[in-house]
């Protein structure tokens, strides 16, 4: 037997009377199995509403949530993947809440109904999630489902993009797998044979369609940005268009004062300089350039900040390479985070072959990989993309490091297809699939990559800072 209840416009909201125990089903989009009234015909009394969040209630749910209905303590459904989740994967608000010993037109529970239907305020309605016990467990095959093949109604675009502006470099550093000259022979593709760079037409798409969708864009990957003539010009427009933050990384070594004051006028919001030395002689080894030069252009990226009030963040970066001391990387720890708003210090050990490789795996991500009893799908699928300057799109920075030793499959052409259709289409939805499952025979630059790992991170603090550390970095920020 069903019914329509008013709760006011919303036609799609709907009552149905599961059996004479009073089991009431409140399904908004028709979210659940088709035989739910039926299968419930045993349960206690109480009402189970289902918010149409757009993605159906898979049957392992349905059948946990059932489960459920025998205990007094209200439920709500909250699908996870083990780790994933608590470090950072997109998460879903609660699918179905159960209600033990409730009906819909209990005063309180009708109240909230109201709220939720009219205000938009999911988290009016009872039961309360801190009063609630959450079902987070999940099947492999329900992993798929709400985090892969329904992925797109969770988050229809990337968090981040990342546009490859160029393949040009002003510096060849001893350990870039891109430019160094000890391992520019070992390059098996054409990628970097011949200079390339970013049309202004597609900086402009990108630009257009990352405003509209306010996605941050971040520059500085296996290339350095302020070579590419029109980069300026693209934090402008991007910003102009909306884009909500705009991070650069560079070596430094272009930056003039006339140049600052143009990115700060753009609207740069974050600014991350490569420096890899403390002492001059670890510069001119690893660099081959002047430590003096970058040195100075960093304090007058600050003192020009500071002055004008610029909200732009801006840090060193330090690649903790053989040969270089410990003490080296103290100093230059506490030289930038007294003189900088921090310093970013990677522990990347080496590239072999494109391949990202750690000397040990720390104890903080072994107690993850416990908990996840093995390998977690790494995040960067669920957030971000990478756009190279010939309009192919790839799902991390590995896949770009691999550029130079093996072409990879693309997840799409940008100049075919929008970011949007590329992040929801048939090739990333099958790697989030595949990386769920530990599937990764079709993904090369998975399988003996290490950068999954990096999302477990921890943070302490102490009097003047606070330290995010990972598998790949030691962020060391100045408290402000």
């Amino acid at each position: 037997m069903s019914a329509k209840i008013d709760f006011g416009p919303r036609e799609n909201s709907s009552r149905q009377i599961a059996a004479d125990n009073g089991i009431e089903i409140l399904d908004e989009g028709g979210r659940l199995p088709a035989d739910a009234a039926e299968r419930l015909q045993n349960s206690t009394r109480g009402v189970l509403y289902v918010p149409d969040r757009g993605v159906p209630i898979h049957e392992d749910s349905f059948a946990r949530i059932i489960k459920t209905m025998a205990q007094t303590e209200p439920t709500h459904l909250d699908p996870h993947i083990p780790v994933a989740t608590e470090l950072g994967l997109p998460k879903y608000e609660p699918l179905a809440y159960w209600c033990p010993g409730k009906t819909a037109t209990s005063r309180g529970l009708l109240s909230r109904l109201w709220n939720r239907n009219f205000r938009l305020d999911s988290t009016a309605f009872a039961p309360d999630e801190d009063n609630s016990t959450a079902l987070i467990e999940t099947t492999p095959e329900e992993q798929v489902h709400y985090f892969a093949t329904n992925f797109p109604v969770l988050c229809p675009q990337p968090i981040q993009v990342s546009p490859v502006v160029s393949n040009s470099c002003n510096l060849k550093c001893i350990m870039c797998p891109y430019h160094s000259p000890d391992i520019r022979p070992k390059h098996t593709t054409g990628f970097f044979d011949e200079k390339s760079q970013m049309s202004w037409e597609t900086m402009m798409r990108i630009a257009e369609e990352c405003g509209e969708r306010k996605i941050g864009l971040k520059v500085g990957n296996i290339e350095e940005p302020l070579l590419h003539p029109r980069m300026i010009d693209f934090v402008r427009e991007a910003r102009k268009r909306g884009v909500p933050s705009f991070h650069i990384t560079s070596n430094g070594l272009p930056l003039d004062e006339a140049r600052l004051n143009e990115l700060y006028d753009a609207g740069l919001t974050s600014l991350y300089i490569s420096v890899d030395a403390a002492r001059h002689d670890t510069y001119k080894r690893v660099r081959g350039a002047s430590l003096d030069k970058v040195q100075a252009n960093i304090r007058m990226a600050v003192r020009i900040r500071d002055e004008r009030n610029v909200p732009c963040t801006v840090r060193t970066s330090f690649v903790k390479n053989k040969g270089v001391s410990l003490e080296e990387v103290d100093e230059f720890r506490e030289r930038w985070v007294a003189e900088a708003d921090g310093v970013i210090l990677y522990n990347l050990a080496e590239y072999e072959d494109g391949n990202s490789h750690f000397d040990e795996v720390n104890e903080f991500v072994q107690e993850r990989m416990k908990s996840a009893q093995g390998r977690w799908p790494c995040l960067n699928p669920f957030q971000e993309i990478y756009v190279l300057p010939d309009s192919r799109v790839y799902y991390c920075c590995e896949t770009v490091s691999k550029l130079a030793f093996e072409t990879l499959p693309s997840n799409g052409d940008y100049e075919r297809q929008s970011l949007t259709d590329i992040w929801i289409g048939e090739s990333f939805t099958k790697l989030r699939k595949d990386l769920i499952l530990n599937q990764l025979s079709d993904w090369s630059a998975c399988i003996d990559c290490g950068i999954w790992m990096a999302h477990a991170m921890k943070v302490t603090e102490a009097d003047d800072r606070i330290t995010t550390q990972n598998m790949i970095t030691e962020i060391v920020d100045r408290k402000k």
